[in-house]
């Protein structure tokens, strides 16, 4: 069943590299629109779709399918992974290639420890506007007894409501909810005047269940553009008046205004 599994990765990666997007390959009919594919897999193609295609992190026993998944996606040039030192680094690193670039990326982690080191960088990007991914491993949804490095404790979803006090958080627990999750948190990464990290929770045991003919026509598309809020126009004629009628003007940029070059 591995060996299967891991041959039709390799093949639906090669495709999509050849048609250059998942779009044209399932136009041309040679990638399958539902098929086999783990929860691991969905994410990356998920992610793939909205144009996050560099992930940067430390992997460990908490993320190894999604490595796995990556490695066989940056074989066929898909995607590119960088290893970093720290967790924190790693975020540090992606808020930099977002605010200076634009480009997207995610930051990925191990359970435990490194998943908190992820959670202290994210106060960078969440105090300025930068909408980047999070894929942090999390214990079993199984609840066979403590996990090693999770928080101590008995209470459920502890990681969860962790992770939620800083902001948008998800949870799959139930692998068929992977197209809803990667859409709330496109929604979150590409708010058009408040993006934000998003916080993807990927227990342990779910990251290597099979999706059965999974439809990768669910997979959110990004929107085309932001959309342009126009003022009134008694609202302009006031600000021209206001501002003839002034000696000195005193411009003050926001956050809200990061790109608008000022």
């Amino acid at each position: 069943m591995f060996a299967q599994l891991r041959n039709q990765r390799i093949k639906r990666a090669a495709c999509i590299a050849e048609h250059g997007t998942i779009e044209s390959a399932l136009r041309a009919g040679d990638l399958k629109l539902q098929d086999d594919l783990t929860l691991s897999e969905a994410i990356v193609l998920g992610l793939i779709r909205q144009n996050v295609k560099t992930f940067i992190g430390i992997f460990g026993h908490g993320s190894t399918e999604v490595a796995e998944v990556l490695r066989v996606y940056e074989q066929a040039g898909l995607v590119k992974t960088f290893a970093v030192r720290h967790e924190t680094a790693a975020v540090h690193a992606a808020s930099a290639l977002r605010w200076v670039t634009g480009e997207k990326s995610a930051v990925v982690t191990s359970i435990g420890p490194g998943a908190l080191h992820a959670l202290a960088g994210s106060l960078v990007p969440l105090s300025n506007g930068l909408g980047i991914w999070f894929l942090l491993g999390d214990e079993t949804t199984e609840d066979e007894g403590p996990n090693m490095q999770q928080i101590p404790g008995h209470e459920q979803n502890r990681f969860h409501r962790l992770f939620s006090a800083m902001g948008k958080t998800y949870t799959l627990h139930t692998p068929e909810a992977a197209a809803t999750a990667l859409r709330r948190g496109m929604a979150a990464t590409d708010h058009p005047f408040h993006p934000e990290p998003f916080f993807l929770l990927m227990p342990m045991n779910t990251q290597p269940k099979v999706l059965s003919r999974f439809n990768l026509s669910e997979l959110p598309v990004p929107s085309l553009g932001k959309p342009l809020l126009l003022p009134r126009q008694a609202d302009l004629n006031q600000a021209v008046e206001a501002i003839c009628a002034s000696q000195k003007i005193v411009v003050k940029v926001g956050g809200g205004r990061k790109e608008s070059g000022v």
